[in-house]
């Protein structure tokens, strides 16, 4: 089994950050909002504050010495209904995909912090419905509900 390394970015490493995130994007627009209704998808106006709020955390996702992607975690509620934690982007490079890294990465991910969690995931994105109720049952949630809205589905669920 691959060993699959959690650590945060460094304010050093942000611009390199930035340069993974946007391509993510700009990929995971293309996908939902193909037409462009919603403006420029590299426009991410709460970047800078991952390095100035405790509530908002940078990690990268490693391989060995190997980038294999990066995670933003805050505390934003994408149900409306609070939590203590939720991935707001998780990507793991082409590269690095359907070798298990993405379920290890994601347990790597919870772990960092017992409570509720949310995420959302667009209805658009076929891989990432696949995926997400995998990682979150392999991180041993508990609790587990999905919210329907409109053009994307919230998971909360619990871990710890």
């Amino acid at each position: 089994m691959v060993e699959v390394r959690l650590a945060p970015v460094a304010l050093a490493e942000k611009p390199e950050l930035r340069r993974l995130l946007d391509p993510y994007l700009i990929a995971h627009a293309d996908i939902v909002d193909p037409e462009g209704r919603h403006g420029d998808p590299t426009d991410y106006p709460h970047f800078d504050a991952y390095w100035t709020q405790a509530e908002r955390r940078p990690f990268w996702i490693s391989v060995g010495d190997d980038a294999a992607g990066f995670a933003l975690v805050n505390r934003y509620s994408p149900s409306g209904l609070g939590c203590d934690a939720a991935v707001a982007e998780f990507c793991i490079l082409p590269t690095w995909r359907r070798a298990g890294i993405g379920l290890a990465a994601a347990r790597a991910v919870f772990a960092t912090t017992p409570g509720l969690w949310e995420l959302q995931v667009y209805e658009a994105t076929a891989p990432a419905l696949a995926f997400w109720p995998r990682a979150i049952a392999a991180a041993g949630a508990h609790e587990a509900t999905e919210i329907s809205l409109a053009d994307r589905r919230v998971y909360r669920f619990r871990v710890g």
